[in-house]
């Protein structure tokens, strides 16, 4: 059997899977964020490279102007989705909204995040990333 030559590839030298819908330069800007950072950057949809770093135990995301993480849009729910920290990272709980929440194209109640997860929620379409 022959050895795949991108086994021995480093992690930092492989290409994420979400990087053919990542702009090159969201991509290098997150290269720039210092180690130990949990966040999201908006892929798809209004505001795309806008960036929202997890400094809180819990974040509000929803359409309500109070929320931490606020999404214009009316298909998101005014208290949409909680962003909550965990010993892990962050695990995302859907707030009973009307259109659910998504990760990685399932809908998603109570899911930890991995590196790469990608988040929908209404016309927003997020990476969340752990550096």
């Amino acid at each position: 059997m022959e050895k795949d030559n991108n086994q021995t590839e480093s992690i930092r030298e492989t290409k994420p899977a979400y990087s053919e819908e990542v702009s090159t330069s969201i991509i290098e800007d997150l290269k720039k964020v210092p180690r130990g950072t949990h966040g999201f950057v908006v892929i798809k949809g209004p505001n795309i490279g806008a960036k929202f770093f997890l400094s809180k135990d819990k974040i509000q995301v929803g359409r309500s102007p109070e929320s931490d993480i606020f999404l214009d849009d009316i298909t998101v729910s005014r208290q949409h989705a909680v962003l909550e920290k965990t010993k892990q990272g962050f695990k995302i709980i859907d707030a009973e909204s009307l259109n659910g929440t998504y990760v990685n194209g399932q809908r998603a109640d109570d899911v930890p995040l991995e590196n790469g997860a990608r988040i929908q929620i209404g016309k927003y379409v997020f990476l969340y990333f752990t550096l």
